[in-house]
């Protein structure tokens, strides 16, 4: 099971990954952010996450079952491999589509 502070794989910027091998990587978590934090703030989306595991040296590409599970905290798992993780540290970055979590800021 991955456990990731997402802060800690990007740049100082935010925007991007901090170190090029991340790439991959910081653009799973990305889509995944952008998914869970749209559906919790019901802004529809066009599909699905799939899981871009490579078990036995083939794609898995199963649909990943996403949730906010806390306050800073979303899982997935992957019904067919069975990949699965924890991202948290995403509340203040750009990717996150809810709106309530800025109001903070704008009062």
């Amino acid at each position: 099971m991955w456990v990731i502070d997402i802060r800690h794989w990007l740049n100082e910027s935010h925007s991007g990954p901090a170190v090029p091998q991340l790439k991959k990587k910081v653009e799973k978590l990305k889509e995944i952010i952008i998914f869970a934090t749209s559906v919790e703030a019901f802004v529809p989306v066009k599909s699905f996450p799939r899981c871009d595991r490579r078990p036995a040296r083939k794609l898995c590409n199963g649909q990943l079952n996403i949730q906010v599970i806390s306050d800073d905290e979303i899982y997935w798992i992957c019904p067919l491999c069975a990949d699965e993780g924890v991202v948290h540290g995403w509340k203040d970055l750009f990717w996150n589509i809810k709106i309530d979590d800025f109001e903070e800021e704008i009062h």
